[in-house]
């Protein structure tokens, strides 16, 4: 049941909005009461606190494999990788985050800046004039490139993966 109220949030805040999405209209997606969200959550708030937490996660274990990785331009070509082998449940996660980012106010809604010092490390080896410029232009990137590979499932996603790929020359 839990689950199911935390899956109709995050596709409804998703695509109606925090605000516009009431708790009633969660609970009718998730097919329990409304009192059921108010006992697991304690309100609307508490709700998108908990999808919050379980979003960080998910882009925690995203970076698990980058942890470990040392050459900078593997490092850079993984993340560059991410938007082409995200999973559908990863993918509802980041649909919800674009989103929300922009209806609420909290610096966590930005986690593709859970990269920033892998790839600012990165340009700093690879001997970047300005690796700092590079670093916010390379997650602007990725950032769009999720939110292609989110819109469409296309044969051009590899193309641009490609493309970019040469355009930082890794």
């Amino acid at each position: 049941m839990r689950e199911n109220i935390i899956n109709s949030a995050v596709s409804l805040f998703a695509t109606q909005g925090f605000h516009a999405a009431s708790t009633r209209s969660i609970a009718q997606k998730a097919g329990v009461s409304e009192g059921l969200i108010f006992r697991h959550f304690k309100n609307k708030e508490g709700l998108l606190e908990k999808i919050l937490e379980i979003t960080i996660e998910k882009f925690k274990v995203l970076m698990k494999p980058i942890e470990t990785l040392t050459h900078p331009k593997v490092i850079l070509k993984h993340i560059l990788t991410i938007p082409l082998n995200t999973s559908d449940d990863y993918k509802k996660y980041i649909k919800f985050i674009q989103g929300m980012r922009w209806q609420v106010n909290d610096e966590r809604m930005n986690l593709f800046q859970i990269f920033y010092e892998k790839v600012f490390t990165s340009f700093k080896v690879l001997d970047y004039d300005d690796p700092e410029t590079e670093t916010q232009t390379f997650l602007m990137i990725l950032e769009g490139a999720m939110s292609h590979a989110l819109r469409q499932n296309t044969k051009m996603n590899l193309l641009i993966l490609d493309n970019l790929l040469k355009k930082f020359n890794i």
